[in-house]
């Protein structure tokens, strides 16, 4: 059985390499995510596949760390060099670009080893455009 909940958000900024020159500055998103975990019912205990609040929970523990970052690849941290009356705090991640198909596959990753499920992740970049990335494991 599968189950889901939807519309979490995270603020974040990244650049990508992309066909124009517009993704390579760095830029901010609203990213929307949607969540779906897959189970059998334990009948004997509960009914249910997941408490509802217990996915939710380790949801939004995982997207924290994502939350009003600047994204960036672990092997280019060592480049980055902001200087401002800002906090600059970076996500370091293990993949050589910060995209959304890449955010959405290390969001189920995180999610997985928090609920030990299969976990389906839609990520928007904006409104309209997605990456879904599934993990079993």
């Amino acid at each position: 059985m599968k189950i889901g909940i939807e519309d979490f958000e995270i603020d974040s900024a990244h650049y990508t390499q992309g066909i124009t020159e517009k993704c390579s500055n760095v830029h901010g998103h609203t990213f929307k995510i949607d969540v779906e975990v897959e189970g059998e019912k334990n009948q004997e205990k509960n009914g249910m596949v997941i408490d509802f609040g217990t996915l939710k929970n380790a949801i939004e523990e995982v997207l924290e760390r994502w939350d009003h970052k600047f994204i960036v690849p672990e092997d280019r941290v060592e480049e980055i060099n902001l200087e401002g009356p800002f906090n600059m705090e970076l996500k370091a991640i293990e993949k050589n670009s910060a995209t959304t198909e890449n955010m959405a596959e290390l969001i189920a990753k995180d999610i997985f080893q928090k609920i030990e499920m299969p976990v389906k992740v839609k990520l928007y970049e904006g409104s309209n455009s997605y990456a879904v990335y599934n993990y079993q494991g």
